[in-house]
């Protein structure tokens, strides 16, 4: 055994002869070969797990560069979308200016029926897109005063088709004043069941005018001439119609809760069903006006002063 441990000095830096092996004991050899046998294992194992890792290494090279392609790929996928979607944004919007210009191109014809076209098609446009809305309101407002036939029975049809478009829009901010009909000249107009809530209608003739369910409240009609129109179930509350004209006008079911009638002329206006709470009436003439309560009555419910012209009392429903 010394002999084996002299010789293992020697064994750690060169290798035994075939006959220094042979010479070695029994016991020894084995343990030789055992461990020769342990290192070439370890060896083994040690080149698999090292061919292993470099396996996983280059699978995950591979993977990496899979998915930086991709990446790339899904980026320019989004990339080409968004180019996408400007274009069909820059055509539509394209398109849309050219149907916008068509139909204001259509107003100026002198087919009622191209110009009824023109302003549906301007009412379309505004829906599609809401950068025109304001424009296209602008615009129809403006072609019904400039266009309103002056002492009709009837307007053209191309003027009420201009009123029902405007009436059916609504404004972005309620608050705010909405169309600018001021000095319109619509007698004969058909309104019905339409939207003019604090519109601008000052000193416009309306006379003769059919104002059906339509919302009028906080409008501006100063010295408006609503000579003989029916308003049935109107909604006039906090409206202001000082000055205003409603001789003969048919006032059914109408809601003038705090309306300014300052020195309006409501002779032989009919008042049936009307509500009158607050309604300013200083300075107003009532004369021949039916339909009311009582001047007793009234005096509780509205706003008067000492020239406030009161109808006889067989005119008022309260005799």
């Amino acid at each position: 055994m010394a002999w084996f441990q002299g010789r293992s000095a020697r064994r750690a830096t060169a290798p035994l002869t075939r006959a220094e092996f042979d010479a070695l004991p029994a016991r020894d050899r084995a343990e030789l070969h055992n461990s020769a046998a342990d290192s070439r294992r370890q060896l083994v194992t040690t080149l698999v797990q090292i061919a292993t890792t470099v396996a996983v290494l280059i699978s995950l090279i591979f993977t990496a560069q899979g998915l930086t392609q991709t990446a790339q790929s899904l980026d320019a996928a989004r990339e080409e979308q968004r180019i996408a979607r400007e274009g069909l944004s820059v055509a539509r919007k394209g398109q849309i200016a050219d149907r916008f210009s068509r139909a204001v191109e259509q107003l100026a014809s002198k087919s009622t029926d191209v110009r009824i076209g023109g302003i549906y098609a301007l009412e379309g446009v505004a829906k599609e897109d809401v950068s025109y809305r304001d424009t296209t309101i602008d615009l129809l407002a403006t072609y019904v005063v400039g266009h309103g036939l002056k002492g009709a029975d009837l307007q053209p049809r191309d003027i009420q088709g201009a009123l029902t478009v405007l009436g059916r829009a609504r404004p972005v901010n309620p608050e705010a004043g909405w169309l600018q009909l001021g000095r319109a000249r619509i007698p004969g107009a058909r309104l019905r069941g339409l939207h003019l809530a604090r519109s601008n209608l000052m000193q416009a003739d309306l006379s003769e005018a059919l104002v059906d369910d339509t919302d009028l409240s906080e409008a501006d009609l100063r010295a408006t001439d609503l000579s003989g129109a029916y308003l049935i179930k109107a909604s006039l509350v906090n409206a202001n119609l000082n000055l205003a004209d409603l001789t003969g006008a048919r006032l059914l079911s109408t809601d003038l809760s705090h309306a300014n009638l300052y020195a309006a002329d409501l002779t032989n206006a009919d008042f049936t069903n009307v509500k009158l709470t607050g309604t300013q009436l200083g300075h107003a003439k009532l004369a021949g006006a039916t339909g009311l309560p009582s001047v007793d009555q009234l005096k509780k419910i509205v706003e008067w002063d000492g020239d406030t012209v009161w109808p006889r009392p067989h005119a008022t429903s309260g005799g």
